[in-house]
């Protein structure tokens, strides 16, 4: 505590917190105010002196979405809350892990070449801007914490054509803890079943760890044929579609080794207007 005088009205704007005393004093001022001022300390953050499984709630709240969550604020619905991001390094890494470990993040494809956007922004972002190639070996705790906590990718079927699904399949060497991807694609426009299959099972021949791996092909606009089990054989084959006339029934592949096998329709709703 500390007292001092202060004959300046203006003063009183400054000060944070005080005890008034007003007292006559025979001077060449008729009054004399005598403020006792006392320094505060500053108050730390209420919100983070709450335990981290409510702030974890906060966040899934705020973060967590159902289904594919497009990769932009407005249209993902959360854009009164992604400045959170920006309030210190705690929050931002605490919130980070919530919003990208527990979504399924969509790929979108309208324009074509925004496709490998998301991907390139969080395998190459720092939270101070982007990374020059001379900065590649710099601090490492400086990257965008996203890349780390990415686990669940869909990449559907708008305008996602192979050379195109090729480069987004080479992007996700930068997202180490993937676990969920799902690929639905169009076989129209003269894209090869098995040059598809054969791109995903590279990728799955060096991502083992990603245990949920979930390719489809499209066959109507809100339906594919899941053909998953192409990627996950002890010994790969050759498929191909049964054409209907040879009327056996729907939704039929043959191998090379003339085994059948009927896909399993699923949906596949295109939800998110491109």
């Amino acid at each position: 505590m500390m007292s001092e005088l202060i004959y300046d009205d203006n003063a009183l704007h400054s000060v944070s917190r005080l005890s008034l005393e007003q007292k006559d004093t025979p001077t060449e001022s008729s009054k004399m105010m005598i403020l006792q001022v006392e320094e505060v300390l500053p108050v730390g953050s209420h919100f983070l002196n709450l335990p981290r499984e409510i702030r974890d709630a906060i966040y899934s709240v705020m973060f967590v979405v159902d289904g594919p969550l497009y990769p932009n604020k407005e249209r993902a619905g959360m854009a009164d809350y992604i400045a959170l991001l920006r309030t210190n390094r705690q929050v931002y890494a605490e919130a980070v892990e919530i919003l990208y470990g527990r979504n399924t993040f969509q790929i979108r494809g309208t324009p074509a070449w925004t496709a490998p956007e998301l991907l390139n922004l969080l395998g190459s972002q720092r939270r101070d801007g982007f990374l020059r190639p001379c900065q590649w070996a710099v601090d490492m705790s400086k990257l965008c914490l996203a890349r780390y906590y990415l686990k669940r990718l869909y990449i559907p079927s708008h305008n996602i054509n192979l050379d195109r699904l090729k480069h987004l399949i080479s992007l996700l060497k930068y997202f180490p803890n993937l676990e969920y991807l799902r690929v639905i694609y169009n076989g129209s426009f003269g894209v090869k079943d098995m040059d598809v299959v054969n791109v995903c099972r590279l990728f799955r021949d060096r991502r083992p760890l990603v245990q949920n791996f979930i390719l489809c092909k499209r066959i109507r606009y809100s339906e594919a044929e899941d053909i998953s089990w192409m990627l996950w054989e002890q010994r790969y084959r050759n498929w191909s579609s049964v054409p209907q006339e040879e009327k056996l029934l729907p939704h039929m592949w043959r191998s090379q080794d003339c085994v059948l096998r009927q896909a399993t329709v699923v949906s596949a709703p295109q939800t998110i207007p491109e």
